[in-house]
Formats: structure tokens, sequence, C-alpha cells
């Protein structure tokens, strides 16, 4: 199976050298890796043309001002193979994680799976919070056909956030399976704080709500969340006060009511704050 790796790239000179050296260290290693560089104002285009030129099976381009999803859509466009893999930057990959991923490809659409990297307490909350067995995964640990990305319309070039729930979505309602791959390791850094967590939420609720009002499309779990909160919305305050005796439900009321402001507020096109 010949793989294309993708990935694009934002002023991440603090995390670029290690991403990019525990991608060459994989066991199963890419025939290509194309990584859309969307204008980098510190050191990482210095430091990925640098890779480029000794690993020539890594190709890096620049497209100043590009968005993730125009970003991976034009790396997607310059690849040769007929199966992608995307990645992100932010993510630590085991060194058997494109090995793992390419064996449990169930030939239409998988993913690997996501474990958050724990420093605190708060951290540990979170995860418990975030990540069960329900959620099936993201861009950042994804494999696909390139017929499945063309035959959807590729990323939606208008998304600024959000833009992976909704290319998940397309390919949902076109009939294909999508399956999970439990040893596929893929290890990120949590928020670590309320008032990150909050700002992170709301600006999942702000583009699901622009996706909604723009393309009628949002996860129905999304859509059950968005029925319940609004239903509980004048209780609010209530729970607010409540949850000060509990780290677990103040994350929990936290990042669900502010989902929610920030889904009314793309809903009917107000300017997120």
């Amino acid at each position: 199976m010949k793989i294309s790796l993708i990935s694009t790239v934002l002023n991440e000179d603090k995390n670029i050298d290690f991403f990019i050296k525990s991608i060459i260290k994989q066991k199963k290693r890419p025939e290509e890796f194309i990584i859309v560089d969307g204008g980098s104002t510190d050191k990482t285009y210095q430091i990925l043309k640098e890779f480029s030129k000794k690993n020539k099976w890594i190709k890096i381009f620049q497209k100043k001002s590009f968005n993730i999803s125009q970003g991976r859509n034009y790396a997607i466009k310059k690849t040769k193979n007929d199966v992608i893999v995307t990645c992100d930057t932010g993510g630590k990959y085991r060194e058997d994680w494109l090995e793992k991923l390419t064996k449990g490809f169930n030939g239409q659409v998988s993913f690997g799976t996501d474990k958050p990297l724990i420093k605190n307490e708060f951290q540990k909350v979170l995860a418990k919070k975030v990540l069960h067995k329900k959620v099936v995964g993201s861009s950042r640990n994804m494999i696909f056909l390139k017929k499945i990305w063309k035959e959807v319309g590729g990323y939606p070039e208008d998304m600024v956030i959000g833009e992976d729930t909704l290319f998940d979505e397309r390919i949902r309602k076109k009939g294909y399976k999508m399956i999970k791959i439990p040893n596929a390791i893929c290890e990120w850094e949590m928020r670590d704080d309320l008032k990150s967590v909050k700002r992170q939420y709301y600006r999942y609720g702000y583009w699901d709500g622009v996706a909604y009002r723009r393309h009628k499309i949002i996860p129905l779990k999304s859509k059950l969340a968005i029925f319940i909160l609004s239903i509980l919305f004048p209780l609010y305050p209530f729970l607010i006060i409540v949850s000060e005796f509990s780290l677990d439900l103040k994350i929990d009321v936290i990042r669900r009511f502010a989902y929610l402001k920030g889904f009314y507020k793309g809903l009917l096109n107000m300017k997120e704050n």
C-alpha cells in the first residue's frame, strides 16, 4: 500500500523539529510527505526546507494566508497515491503509528486513536470528560481513499474550525464505513485551565453554528446536545454555583454552555468574540 502523508503548519518552530523527526523515525515510512505552510512568520518554513533538502520524499509548499482546509486540499492535490493519511504538528506520533494505521485500514475511511498527554490533575479530569469510546477521531490521525475526498468535495474551505467534523459528516452521508484503529496512537496536549477550555468549546460551537447555517450539516450528537442544553439554559446560574464543589462538574458545565453560546452566535451570523 503506497501512502501519501499530508499536514499543514503555521508558526510551529518550537514543535516542528520533533514532529518531523517522529515521522522520519516511523517503522513504515510514507512514500511522500506533503506539507503546506500557511505563511509562517517564525522559523518554521526555513526548518522545513532544511528537512526537505535532506529527505527528498518530504515536499514543502508555502501558501500564505491558507487556512487548514485550503492547506489540506492543496496538499492532497499534490499527492501521487490513492491512499491519504492526515496528521498534525501538535500530535506526538509513536514509531509504529503509521504501520498500525495502515494495517488496520478498512479500505475506505479509518481513524487512529488519540490519547491525551496528561501533566496535571486538571488535564486528568478533562481527559475523562472529552475522551470516551464513542469518540471516533479527527484529521490529526486519519486514513482514507483519495477518491472519497474528491467525491465529497474535499475539506470545506470556508470553515476555519470544525472543518474535519464537516468533512467526516459528508463522508458518512455518502454511506462510507468508518472504523477506529485502537493501536494507531497519537498523543496530544490538552488545555490546562478552565479559561482555555471555555474558549476552545466556544469556538467549536461557533463554527458548528456556521457549518449548520452554511451547509445544514452537523453531527446528530451535536444536535441533541444543543437541544438539551437550550432547555437547561435557564438553570445555568444555578449549575455554575453547584459546580464550584466539583472540578468534574465545573468543566462539564463550562464547556457545554460555552459551546451552546458559540453555536447560536455562529448560527445567527454574529461576529465571534
